[in-house]
């Protein structure tokens, strides 16, 4: 079955030659590249690469997109609208499915250009679900905030007032592609009750595919678990809260209300936080003083240790669909607090491998962490139903069985000839 991925970001294996899986796409790369039924080439967005070239790394063929940008379409179109790129890029896309004469093509998220590919060959495409921007637009700034806080916060800069003026009209011009890309493909892969309720309203006559995301080796492979910890300051930990819909105002108001009521803590923060002092000014309350220590990027291996050595997993999104955040905290055993938006109430049940709250709750937040915290049996109960549920969800061979019923359907449903 020759298989033709489109993928936005630089596959980790062609720009390193093999170092380490990054992200979740690489990850599932790793899956289908041992899958003797799949020969896969994967095209990809190179015009910021310099001297990109074809090549194969184990087994996998690679084929970078150039598209020639000029200085205005660097400095200015692309940031602008979406569609630029896409019209661009997209004839690259079909000239090389032309060539290639894959049975089956799939695009990584919906918000992305290569969904238009769709409207230009006979070749069944399946998109895989991601985010979505549309629900996502309508939870951009948290309760209270606006664009207008970012206006004010960037006073006279220039640059950065051409920045938000930039990214405002590429998240208007992001959700038109978007539902282009929902009427252009029929067939999708995702995860969630949410993403599926989408799917559905977007595409009234789509079929959808249930297939879990991969999650990185260094989870995976890891032979430790979780254990409740006996120490009297309880760790916190977040993954990722690098913008206003990832709910940073709700974790640094939680973490206010934790330490107002002399609760004995450290919150552990992953990644970075771009927008940290506009956050800190608006809400009259500094990180730092509230015993939040954001770690900025963090490797996996060093991520995995920090995980197992804090008491609580804390997810404040006010949108999300399964983040892979949740995913790897759960694989290694943590008990999750999470509020309860988007697709995140699919990955576990409530009271079952952790608690939901509504967004927003910085009260609610502060009392649930304390009380799970003292409660022993409880995160025991929850770090055993959360591995249980993530490790048969991400097992790769059930994730590569699922692509490949999933291949093997459309494959069969659009009466094409391929070995399957």
């Amino acid at each position: 079955m020759r298989v033709l991925w489109f993928e936005i970001t630089i596959p980790g294996r062609y720009r390193n030659d093999g170092a380490p899986i990054a992200g979740w796409q690489d990850s599932l790369e790793n899956i289908v590249r041992g899958c003797k039924d799949i020969e896969l080439s994967i095209a990809f967005d190179a015009t910021d690469i310099t001297d990109a070239k074809e090549k194969d790394v184990d087994g996998v063929h690679y084929y970078p997109l150039v598209a020639h940008d000029n200085i205005i379409d660097k400095k200015f179109r692309n940031g602008c609208d979406a569609w630029n790129r896409a019209n661009k890029i997209i004839p690259l896309a079909v000239k090389l499915i032309e060539q290639l004469k894959p049975d089956i093509i799939q695009i990584f998220g919906s918000e992305w250009e290569f969904g238009q590919v769709a409207r230009y060959t006979d070749v069944p495409v399946v998109l895989h679900m991601q985010g979505c921007i549309a629900p996502y637009n309508n939870a951009l700034y948290p309760p209270g905030y606006s664009i207008n806080d970012e206006i004010l916060f960037a006073g006279l800069n220039l640059k950065r007032l051409f920045w938000i003026w930039k990214h405002s009209n590429y998240n208007k011009s992001r959700a038109e592609l978007e539902k282009s890309n929902f009427k252009a493909v029929r067939y999708y892969m995702g995860r969630t009750e949410w993403d599926k309720q989408l799917v559905e309203l977007f595409h009234s006559d789509a079929r959808y595919f249930f297939c879990s995301e991969a999650l990185r080796p260094s989870f995976i492979e890891n032979a430790q678990i979780w254990q409740p910890k006996t120490n009297k300051k309880i760790r916190l930990i977040t993954t990722g809260c690098d913008s206003h819909w990832k709910g940073m105002d709700t974790l640094l108001k939680t973490a206010h209300v934790l330490k107002q009521y002399g609760f004995d803590f450290e919150w552990l923060v992953a990644g970075k936080m771009g927008q940290q002092k506009m956050i800190e000014r608006k809400e009259h309350l500094r990180f730092k003083d509230n015993n939040v220590k954001i770690l900025g990027f963090t490797k996996a291996d060093k991520l995995t240790e920090y995980l197992l050595s804090s008491d609580i997993y804390i997810h404040t999104a006010y949108i999300d669909n399964s983040p892979n955040s949740i995913c790897e905290a759960q694989y290694l055993g943590l008990p999750i607090i999470s509020t309860f938006v988007g697709g995140i109430p699919s990955l576990f049940e409530d009271r079952k491998g952790g608690v939901f709250l509504p967004t927003n709750a910085s009260e609610n937040m502060a009392f649930e962490i304390m009380s799970l915290s003292k409660d022993k049996k409880r995160q025991q109960q929850y770090s055993i139903y959360n591995m249980k549920t993530a490790r048969e969800r991400h097992a790769p061979a059930n994730i590569l069985h699922d692509l490949l019923a999933c291949y093997r359907a459309i494959i069969e449903n659009t009466g094409r000839d391929a070995a399957i």
